[in-house]
């Protein structure tokens, strides 16, 4: 329930494999390259001395994403739930756990972070994510359900901010900033590949014995928390003081002094809501269209593969345009793919939803560099977290609401619901940011 996207997310923003979304979700050794040269991270490719993270440590940075990423029940899990004799409206009741979790923790947890050190937080995340899939593993009914996608929840939400923070003020300390867009879009698009084999095997795996994904989800959670304990902080400025409390208050005040910045936050929660009941519903329309599990965990897990090209090339297919033609055309594109998902016609689905993978691989880096220029480093991770508290609250309700509508209407109309909400936050956001200046870089 991933990775809003942020992973939101698993997808991106809210799956209860791990996430974050969009959330940060990662695994690979830890000498394995994500960029193909010193230059895209910040290394200096001279012998002149630069202020700069040691690469090992960017190494490991990058060994846990890629840890985080396997997400083996990310294409199962609502299967797996009505297997185990839950209704869609009791599902979206224990998605909404999951919401209310990021609802009560996600400013805190990215606090923290920013207070305390981002590596607590991401051990933390990993952590709580494996609780999260053992007690998911014993569900039989609703109440089982709820606390185990809380957890869910909660771990999304230790990792949501910390993460992209982590990985921005890393870059900011050697002097490269300016390519967060590429570097950020090359790491996700690794780590999305590794989610698409990952969720692929785990729905093969389903198919002898749910059990077998959701063990190896735990054990790759206790390598992550691992992994995140050996992490080093990058240099960035020291907070004012050690109130978590006072943090949150000092961040919520920057979003609002930046009126686009704030703009953008609130834009994305709404487009990211959206992308995370196309691909949660995704699994039940196909299953109900006939398609076997293991054939389900292709799809989505080939949707990765899609979502991580359209990572790699975002820095290169975003010159080519202005932001705000970009944002415009690929929420159209997302709004198409509802409609075309809820029209149940199997051939126009799996095409308009290739279409919309791609699309939402290149939103991610585009929108998060956007608001990582106009905040400063000791509010970062605080700020990110915004996104996934506006996020959340959405889909408490959202989410077992397209499920009755699912129920009592159809799929097409859930997903025409869906889709003109879309339109709706997109109409507002052209026309509030067409009279706005741009925000000044922090």
């Amino acid at each position: 329930m991933t990775d809003p996207p942020t992973q939101p997310p698993q997808d991106r923003a809210a799956t209860p494999a791990s996430s974050a979304p969009v959330a940060a979700r990662m695994s690979g050794e830890p000498a394995t390259p994500v960029v193909p040269g010193p230059e895209d991270i910040g290394q200096s490719t001279d012998e002149s001395p630069v202020t700069t993270l040691p690469l090992p440590d960017l190494r490991r940075y990058v060994a846990y994403r890629l840890v985080s990423s396997f997400g083996f029940t990310g294409g199962i899990w609502i299967i797996f739930l009505r297997d185990r004799g839950l209704s869609l409206a009791e599902i979206g009741v224990a998605e909404a756990a999951f919401h209310l979790a990021a609802v009560l923790l996600e400013l805190p947890s990215g606090s923290l972070a920013d207070t305390f050190g981002r590596k607590w937080s991401l051990a933390a995340s990993s952590l709580v994510g494996t609780i999260a899939l053992l007690l998911t593993l014993a569900v039989h009914d609703l109440w089982l359900a709820i606390p185990a996608l809380f957890l869910s929840g909660a771990s999304m939400c230790f990792a949501s901010g910390a993460s992209d923070a982590f990985l921005y003020d890393a870059m900011a300390a050697g002097g490269t900033t300016d390519r967060f867009t590429a570097v950020f879009g090359r790491l996700l698009s690794v780590s999305f590949l590794v989610i698409g084999l990952s969720t692929w095997a785990g729905a093969a795996m389903a198919e002898i014995d749910f059990a077998v994904p959701y063990l190896l989800g735990a054990g790759f959670g206790l390598l992550g928390t691992l992994l995140a304990l050996t992490l080093r902080e990058p240099d960035r400025a020291p907070p004012a003081h050690r109130n978590v409390r006072r943090t949150i208050v000092d961040a919520v005040a920057i979003a609002r002094g930046h009126p686009a910045t704030g703009r953008l936050i609130l834009f994305g929660a709404a487009f990211w809501t959206t992308v995370t009941l196309i691909e949660l519903y995704a699994q039940a329309v196909l299953a109900d269209l006939g398609l076997a599990t293991w054939v389900i965990g292709l799809v989505i897990g080939g949707s990765f593969v899609l979502v991580a090209a359209g990572s790699w090339l975002a820095a290169r297919l975003v010159r080519r345009g202005s932001f705000r033609a970009w944002l415009i055309g690929l929420t159209t594109l997302t709004a198409l793919a509802a409609l075309a998902l809820g029209s149940e016609v199997l051939a126009l689905a799996l095409v308009t939803f290739a279409a919309f993978e791609f699309g939402t691989g290149i939103m991610e880096p585009m929108l998060r560099n956007q608001v990582n220029q106009t905040i400063p480093s000791a509010q970062r991770a605080t700020i990110l977290s915004i996104e996934g508290f506006l996020f959340s609250p959405t889909m408490v309700w959202a989410f077992p609401l397209a499920g009755y509508l699912a129920e009592r209407g159809g799929w097409l109309v859930a997903f025409g619901v869906i889709s003109a909400a879309l339109t709706l936050a997109l109409a507002w956001w052209f026309v509030t940011d067409r009279r706005a200046p741009a925000p000044a870089p922090a």
